[in-house]
C-alpha cells in the first residue's frame, strides 16, 4: 500500500518547485479552519507548463493513441475570486489539450471551484489558492479527480503542485492509478470578459445548491444493515470500487465521504464525476422530453431518416423512429455473426473524431431485427439519436439552434444547474463540436439530484412544465413497467428488467409484498441514480470495470431497500406529491 505523507505543503517548496515524491493527505491542500482572507484577489489567467507526473502503480504503457498518459497537460486556466473566499474558474467545460493536434499529453482537463486564503505569518506575504480538477479525454467518459495548490501575490505565482487521487471507470486508459507532480506556472492578471456576470452566476449556483449532510445521519431511519449494504457491494473487491454514495431525502442531499486515496477530499461537493452512460438519461432523455413538451410527443413516432441524410444504400433505416432509438431497438447489431456483442466492431465508431464521421460509422452496422422489437444496447445508436434530436430542433427553430443551448437555457438553468460539462465531437475546423449524448457528461451529485427531482416532480419546476408530463409519468415508479418499455432479456431476484426511453427499469418487491418498477440512470463502472417514491433519490458513483460475480453490483435493489425505510413504497408514484 502506498505511503501517504502528512507533511504541510511549505511555501518554500511551492516557490522553488521542490520535487514531489508521492501523495500527500488531501486535507493539506485545503484551507485550514483559522485561514484568513487573502490580501489580494486573483483575477486572470494561470498558465501551466506540461510536466512529467509520478504515478503508482506504473501502467503497462504510457502511450494511448500516440499521446502520453503520464504527462500533465500544458493549459491556461482563467480564474477569479468571489467574496474573498472562492477561487472560481471562468469555465467548467472540458478544456481541450490532449485531443488537440501536436500535443504531448493525452489529457484534456476540467477545473472546478476552489478556495483562496492567507497564512501571512507562514507564507512570507503570499496568498494560497487550491482547486479540484479532473483529467479527462473527449473520446472517453471517465474523470481522474485531483486537487492542486499554488501561491500568488500581485502579478506573481509559485509553481503549482497537484495530485490525482480517484477516477471513475477507465476504458482506453485501462488501469487504475494515482499521480502527483509540480509544474512551473505564470500569471497574466486581468482580461476576464463579463467578470461581474461570471460572479453573479456563481453566486446563483451557491444559492441553488441543496443543503448537504453526512449519509450516516440517516442510520437511525434507514437501519444499520440497510445502510451497510446500500453501496451494493457484495464483497471487499467490489467495495473498493465505490467512490461515493448518497440519498436525497426531504430536501437534503445526504452523502458519504469520498473514498479517495490520500484521505478526506476537501471539495467533495464540487467533484464532477465522469458518469459514462448516465449521460443517456440525464442529458439525452431530458432533451427529448423537453422537445416533446414544446412540440408534442409525436416526436417519438417521427422517422430519424427525415432529419438525418441517409445514403441510398442505407434506406432500411427509413422506418426507424425516435422511440426505437431511445429504446435501444434500432434493429442494428454489432456484427451479423454476434449481433448482441457490445464491443464487437466498436472502435471504428469510438475512434471516429468528428460528428459526421461518427454519424457515418453509426449508420453502418447490420440490420438484424425489425426496429422496435429487440433491445440491443449500443452507444452508436445513442450518439445518432443525439444528432437526430438536434436536427429536429433545428427544423423547428433554425440552423443556429443547438441541443446544448436548449438544455442549458430551458432545462438546467431553470432548475438551478449553471454549469454542465460534457464531452464533444472533435472537429477539424476548431469548432466546439457536437455535445456527446451517448456518454461524456461530467456531473456533480447536486446536478444529478436536480435532474432526478425534475422527473419526480413530473417534469414541473416551480410551476413551469419543463418536460412532457405524460411521458415523465410513464417512467416514474409504478406497479407495472412503462407501456413504451422493451424487455432487456435480463432479470434480478424480482423479475425481468426493462428499458424505456434511455431509462433502465428494474423491478423491486418490498417485504410487505408491494411490487414496483423503479427507473434508474446507469453508467459504466457502476454509476447509479435511482428514482424512488416520495422524492427519494439514491446515488452511487463507482469505478468497477466488471462485476466480480454477476450483474448484482449494477442492481438498484440495495438502494431501494434503504429508500423504503424513509418513505412508503405501497402506493408507488402516488406518494410523489408535487
Amino acid at each position: 500500500m502506498m505511503e501517504i505523507a502528512n507533511d504541510p505543503i511549505m511555501w518554500k517548496d511551492l516557490i522553488e518547485g521542490t520535487e514531489v515524491k508521492g501523495l500527500t493527505r488531501n486535507d493539506q491542500f485545503a484551507a485550514p479552519d483559522n485561514a484568513q482572507n487573502p490580501s489580494a484577489e486573483f483575477e486572470g489567467t494561470l498558465m501551466l507548463e506540461g510536466t512529467q507526473m509520478g504515478m503508482a502503480p506504473e501502467l503497462s504503457t504510457n502511450k494511448v493513441h500516440g499521446n502520453d498518459i503520464t504527462f500533465f497537460p500544458d493549459v491556461s486556466l482563467e480564474f477569479f475570486t468571489v467574496d474573498d473566499k472562492y477561487l472560481v474558474p471562468v469555465t467548467q467545460d472540458v478544456i481541450p489539450n490532449g485531443t488537440l493536434e501536436k500535443t504531448r499529453s493525452y489529457w484534456d482537463i476540467i477545473v472546478q471551484p476552489g478556495r483562496v486564503w492567507s497564512n501571512l505569518d507562514q507564507d512570507n506575504g503570499w496568498n494560497r489558492a487550491s482547486f479540484p480538477f479532473s483529467l479527462v479525454n473527449r473520446l472517453e467518459g471517465e474523470t481522474h479527480m485531483g486537487i492542486a495548490m499554488f501561491l500568488y501575490k500581485e502579478d506573481k505565482v509559485s509553481h503549482v503542485r497537484f495530485q490525482i487521487v480517484a477516477q471513475t471507470g477507465p476504458f482506453d486508459v485501462s488501469g487504475y492509478f494515482n499521480a502527483w507532480g509540480i509544474t512551473k506556472a505564470s500569471y497574466n492578471p486581468g482580461g476576464i470578459d463579463n467578470l461581474e456576470n461570471h460572479k453573479n452566476i456563481y453566486r446563483l449556483h451557491l444559492e441553488n445548491c441543496f443543503p448537504t449532510a453526512p449519509l450516516h445521519e440517516l442510520k437511525q431511519k434507514v437501519g444499520d444493515k440497510n445502510l451497510a449494504v446500500f453501496n451494493g457491494a457484495k464483497n471487499k473487491a467490489e467495495e473498493k470500487h465505490v467512490l461515493q454514495t448518497g440519498l436525497f431525502y426531504e430536501g437534503v442531499l445526504y452523502r458519504s465521504p469520498c473514498h479517495f486515496a490520500a484521505g478526506p477530499f476537501p471539495y467533495g461537493d464540487d467533484i464532477r464525476y465522469g458518469v459514462w452512460s448516465v449521460t443517456k438519461t440525464a442529458m439525452m432523455n431530458v432533451a427529448m422530453l423537453r422537445l416533446a413538451q414544446k412540440y408534442g410527443c409525436g416526436l417519438l413516432d417521427e422517422k430519424i431518416a427525415n432529419y438525418i441524410q441517409m445514403p441510398e444504400s442505407l434506406k432500411e433505416w427509413n422506418d426507424v423512429t425516435y422511440l426505437d432509438m431511445a429504446n435501444m431497438a434500432s434493429g442494428r447489431g454489432a456484427t451479423t455473426d454476434d449481433p448482441t456483442c457490445y464491443l464487437c466492431d466498436y472502435h471504428r465508431w469510438y475512434l471516429a473524431l468528428s460528428k459526421n464521421e461518427k454519424v457515418t460509422e453509426s449508420l453502418n452496422y447490420p440490420r438484424v431485427w425489425e426496429p422496435g422489437t429487440k433491445y440491443n444496447y449500443r452507444d452508436q445508436d445513442a450518439f445518432l439519436l443525439g444528432v437526430a434530436l438536434e436536427e429536429y430542433l433545428r427544423s423547428r427553430e433554425g440552423e443556429d439552434a443547438t441541443l446544448d443551448q436548449l438544455l442549458k437555457k430551458e432545462v438546467y438553468e431553470p432548475i438551478g444547474i449553471y454549469y454542465a460539462s460534457v464531452n464533444r465531437s472533435i472537429e477539424d475546423n476548431g469548432s466546439s463540436g457536437h455535445p456527446r449524448m451517448d456518454f461524456g457528461y461530467h456531473a456533480t451529485l447536486d446536478d444529478l439530484t436536480k435532474i432526478a427531482l425534475l422527473y419526480e416532480k413530473r417534469g414541473n419546476w416551480n410551476g413551469n412544465q419543463i418536460l412532457h408530463r405524460r411521458l415523465v409519468d410513464s417512467i416514474l415508479p409504478k406497479q407495472e413497467p412503462p407501456s413504451l418499455a422493451i424487455p432487456k432479456g435480463e432479470q434480478n431476484e424480482f423479475g425481468p428488467k426493462y428499458y424505456a426511453m434511455n431509462w433502465h427499469i428494474e423491478p423491486y418487491r418490498s417485504p410487505e409484498g408491494s411490487r414496483l418498477y423503479l427507473p434508474n440512470m446507469k453508467g459504466y463502472g457502476g454509476n447509479l441514480v435511482t428514482l424512488m417514491p416520495g422524492h427519494v433519490v439514491g446515488f452511487r458513483m463507482a469505478n468497477a470495470l466488471t462485476s466480480s460475480d454477476s450483474d448484482d453490483f449494477d442492481s438498484t435493489v440495495p438502494q431501494a431497500r434503504a429508500g423504503e425505510q424513509l418513505v412508503s413504497f405501497c402506493k408507488g408514484n402516488d406518494s410523489n406529491n408535487d
